[in-house]
């Protein structure tokens, strides 16, 4: 029996040791005003390194209204930083929870931007100062004021552009205080920067507080510009029913249809020395993870070996230089261009291969 009775407390032990672990492990620590400040001045610290080895006016501009928003917060909550938001009145709690918000889109922007190429990192960093510039005029009072702090594809990866297309786009805005599970769907629009409806309107097709799922069954059409997804959810009130609260809101931009060109130097090095030269220009790439490509006509010689460079130029005018790279007239030449591009030179086929791997940047659906 007294074995019994130990094997049963031993059990009884190590079961409340192993629930008190998995708790321990799920509680996250309670959202306060001073953790939201301390985020703002990191992000602002961040994003004016960005803006430095990117050479973008923009990004400095934005880091600098990051700093006023942590400077509002701190006159706002004065003494009260300390405390977690969720026992904040409305006005402060509202305050912090947009701080967190803009905190959650510039991580996201710090991680997908370095990757992506011309015209698609200028529209990451339209749609962030658009989003930063919403939640920074934002204010409210509202005792469930809705705030969306991230854009992101249905498998959770954040978006802040679109290609233009007619194609059906899928995303998501999560946030705090989206939906109300006792009251009616809320109200989801999509305008220009100017308040004006879009042609193409987006359809809920879930809904939980903290995630409302979306869709544009017509893409995101073929004119460049902001897009600003207004969201306008109700709350049960005792007495009073559902009634609308102030609106969230957040910014995306479609970006300028996309266009890679590619040109290239090829020399022919003969057997008796000689060295032919010849140029040209590849079809231009409008796609990620596509490949184009162009025959190139024999040298009158029997070459010994074969030497390429290129250049690649974004839809916006940037672009970069690579190479000459040289190999034997039998070997295959293979080299990395920025953005995830790569040229290859097949000298049995005497064609001239640019490929671009898919997904380059990940903040554009």
């Amino acid at each position: 029996m007294r074995n019994a009775r130990g094997v049963l407390s031993l059990g009884c032990g190590l079961l409340w040791a192993m629930a008190a672990t998995h708790a321990s492990a799920q509680i996250a620590p309670r959202l306060t005003g001073e953790a939201v400040i301390a985020r703002l001045d990191t992000a602002k610290q961040d994003l004016a390194a960005r803006a430095a080895t990117a050479h973008d006016d923009r990004l400095t501009a934005i880091s600098a209204r990051l700093g006023e928003m942590a400077d509002a917060l701190r006159k706002t909550l004065g003494d009260k930083s300390s405390q977690p938001a969720d026992i904040m009145d409305d006005s402060r709690r509202a305050a912090v929870l947009r701080g967190d918000a803009v905190v959650q889109r510039v991580r996201a922007y710090l991680d997908e931007a370095p990757s992506c190429p011309g015209g698609d990192a200028k529209a990451l960093t339209d749609a962030l100062a658009a989003t930063v510039d919403t939640l920074a005029k934002t204010s409210s009072s509202s005792k469930a004021t809705p705030v969306i702090g991230s854009v992101e594809t249905i498998d959770h990866r954040p978006v802040f552009a679109l290609h233009p297309g007619h194609a059906p786009v899928v995303l998501a805005l999560v946030g705090t205080n989206l939906s109300d599970p006792q009251c009616a769907d809320p109200q989801l629009t999509a305008t220009d920067d100017k308040g004006k409806l879009l042609d193409t309107q987006p359809v809920i097709t879930g809904v939980l507080p903290t995630r409302v799922e979306l869709k544009f069954p017509e893409g995101a059409g073929s004119t460049s510009g902001p897009v600003l997804l207004h969201v306008i959810p109700k709350h049960k009130v005792f007495l009073r029913g559902c009634t609308a609260q102030p609106e969230a809101m957040t910014a995306l931009q479609v970006t300028s249809p996309m266009r890679v060109s590619v040109s290239y130097e090829l020399t022919t090095t003969c057997s008796n020395g000689q060295r032919i030269p010849s140029s040209g220009t590849l079809p231009d790439i409008t796609a990620y993870g596509t490949t184009s490509s162009r025959q190139v006509e024999a040298a009158a010689c029997e070459a010994a070996r074969y030497a390429i460079s290129a250049k690649l130029t974004f839809g916006d005018g940037n672009g970069a230089s690579v190479g000459p790279v040289e190999q034997t007239a039998a070997a295959d030449i293979t080299m990395g261009l920025p953005a995830g591009f790569t040229l290859s030179w097949s000298p049995s086929t005497r064609t001239v291969f640019v490929r671009s791997a898919a997904n380059v940047c990940k903040g554009v659906y």
